[in-house]
């Protein structure tokens, strides 16, 4: 027995680091590199860069005014990475990479612990190598973040219904993460483990004493300990400004309007789960088919079904959740990735067709067996594992179709992102003309294009060839080489072209500018202009002749002007007396009213490009 054990456990061990090594490479590698993108992440970095320089740690502020789009926590954390890494791209990404590691580890060591082995490895590939997460791990925003917290409350409110001398621990920890939550992104960290808790409750027999267990008297005052400090002392110190900017602007109206623009109709999430989570989710129809019949006939005794049922609660109470909001963003869907994986890590095996090294378990019995006789139902598990996974989901009972549904949704998915990444030249080429700019003089990505299309089919094909764990495998290799090839190859391109002349004319007008200077925001929404200049900006709107009027007064005043903005809005500049071009590219223009203050430029007075 003890020789088992230690095989269990070097087993476990070694899975850990497989999943270490290739999260934190796919979340950390390069991850300075490229500069930051518009509008969140230089929103984030900026804020946390005042709050440093003015010592206010209650309201955050971009740009010099308060910025109420979301809580404290993040903002707390980013500054903590500046006084260790400096001012720099990787200390504002470095806690998202850091969360995503977490969490993959997280999610591996649930499906483990109630699944068994290699679910837990299946389960943490499945949530590291998907195009989503990555995305959101190397990015300064609050979603990885979220949810890890989130998932933290769910898993440990799971694990708080087991009758053990630990619950109480359990159900602290799931109060506790909430309250980080809400300190993350505000109410959502709790809508969503009380959609997925909640839901689950529903299906249990004995659902007022798995209440009980959820609720003892200690959390919710841990909670209020944790999160309500910090929105007591934001409300005292703003006022009703507070309320109407976080409270109505970006939780009410955000969810019962569009805010920026982010609009979607009620499918939208869909093809964010197909995309999103590729390649798994061809994995997930049959996981969500046993989840649901667990659920049906209230099989919710053991901890793999209740696991399986809170998955399901949890997926499908995010979708519907965001599918109903006014505002809708690919991120919004990402909370619910986690318990993708954990369904992908449960069914994954025994998605593929029985055969004499691969059969199904046989169901289990209703009703399922009492508590204590889990550990000789565990036994028999393990006598039927399959591939090694001493736990599978039943499929016996499925439609026959079903075990076909999973193989033609990866294959159509990667069929046509092939395609679609394939044709990116020939749609560039055709919306150069219309990008205002940004596309002049930006060389077509066919090598680029056609690798990362020639990736998707030879994986996809491959992966549906194979079987078993090999399929998998081929899968995660896939994914794994897209993910390596937009962080060397695509993302800085895609910098390059989005933002870099914004950064290169952010940064001339820290050099221009004395500290008596002002620097003009005209048109333009642009965060990273406030980042990279490294002071205050002016916004002013287009088309508005009072804002060309503050222009012109401000260029006849004396002290230095430097006006950024889009080249649509650049004519009007032009007759503005005084005020030179200085150059244009990449669809923006840089103007400035003194610009003997660069030495290396020498100008010309008809308002034309600077020669050099």
């Amino acid at each position: 027995m003890s020789g088992k054990s230690d095989r269990d456990r070097r087993q476990r061990i070694a899975i850990v680091l497989i999943l270490l090594l290739v999260s934190g490479t796919l979340f950390f590698f390069r991850l300075g590199t490229s500069g930051l993108f518009d509008a969140d992440e230089p929103a984030y970095a900026q804020a946390a860069r005042e709050m440093l320089e003015t010592g206010d740690w209650v309201t955050p502020h971009f740009n010099g005014r308060p910025r109420f789009d979301k809580p404290i926590l993040f903002y707390w954390l980013i500054t903590l990475s500046y006084r260790v890494f400096g001012v720099t791209e990787f200390a504002v990404r470095a806690w998202s990479a850091l969360a995503g590691v977490l969490l993959v580890i997280l999610v591996a060591w649930a499906a483990g612990r109630t699944f068994g082995p290699p679910a837990d490895l299946w389960a943490g590939l499945a949530l590291t190598t998907n195009f989503l997460t990555p995305l959101l791990a190397r990015a300064a925003v609050t979603d990885m973040l979220l949810t890890l917290f989130v998932t933290t409350a769910i898993l440990a409110g799971l694990e708080a219904l087991q009758k053990s001398r630990s619950t109480k621990w359990w159900a602290g920890l799931l109060w506790a993460a909430m309250g980080l939550a809400l300190l993350v992104k505000g109410p959502v960290g709790v809508v969503i483990p009380v959609l997925a808790l909640g839901g689950l409750l529903l299906f249990l027999r004995e659902r007022w004493r798995a209440f009980a267990r959820l609720v003892p008297w200690e959390g919710p005052v841990l909670f209020a300990v944790l999160a309500l400090p910090w929105y007591g002392l934001v409300l005292a110190a703003n006022g009703w400004a507070f309320v109407e900017g976080f409270i109505i602007k970006h939780h009410i109206t955000r969810y019962t309007g569009i805010v920026s623009s982010h609009a979607g109709p009620i499918w939208f999430y869909l093809p964010v789960l197909l995309i999103g989570f590729f390649p798994w989710s061809g994995f997930l129809p049959s996981a969500l088919w046993t989840a649901g019949r667990a659920a049906r006939w209230r099989q919710t005794g053991r901890p793999t079904d209740r696991l399986l049922v809170a998955c399901a609660c949890w997926v499908i109470g995010v979708f519907v959740f965001f599918s109903f909001a006014g505002t809708k963003l690919p991120s919004y869907l990402f909370p619910a990735f986690p318990a993708l994986a954990l369904l992908v890590g449960a069914s994954a095996i025994s998605n593929e067709k029985p055969t004499t090294e691969n059969r199904p378990v046989a169901p289990s019995p209703f009703p399922s067996p009492p508590e204590g006789e889990r550990t000789e139902v565990r036994g028999e598990l393990d006598r039927l594992s399959v591939v090694g996974c001493r736990f599978s989901i039943d499929a016996s009972h499925a439609p026959a179709w079903l075990a076909k549904v999973g193989p033609w949704v990866i294959g159509l998915t990667g069929g046509a992102m092939a395609v679609g990444a394939g044709s990116v030249p020939l749609i560039l080429e055709r919306l150069r003309p219309l990008a205002r700019g940004v596309l002049d003089e930006v060389a077509l990505p066919f090598g680029a294009a056609w690798w990362v299309a020639g990736l998707l089919v030879v994986g996809t094909v491959t992966a549906l060839r194979a079987k078993g764990p090999w399929r998998l495998t081929a899968l995660a290799a896939m994914m794994g080489l897209l993910i390596l090839t937009a962080e060397v190859a695509m993302v800085p391109r895609a910098y390059a072209i989005l933002q870099g002349p914004l950064r290169e004319f952010a940064e001339d007008a820290r050099r221009i500018l004395g500290p008596q200077g002002t620097l003009v925001v005209y048109g333009l929404n642009a965060p990273s202009i406030v980042f990279y200049a490294q002071r205050r900006v002016m916004p002013l709107g287009p088309g508005s002749p009072t804002a060309l009027e503050e222009i012109r007064r401000m260029a006849e005043a004396g002290p230095p002007v430097v006006v950024i903005t889009r080249s649509v809005h650049a004519p009007p500049l032009n007759e503005v007396p005084g005020l030179f071009r200085l150059k244009s590219r990449g669809g923006y223009a840089i103007y400035c009213s003194a610009c003997q203050a660069e030495p290396n430029l020498k100008f010309q007075t008809d308002n034309r490009e600077p020669v050099n």
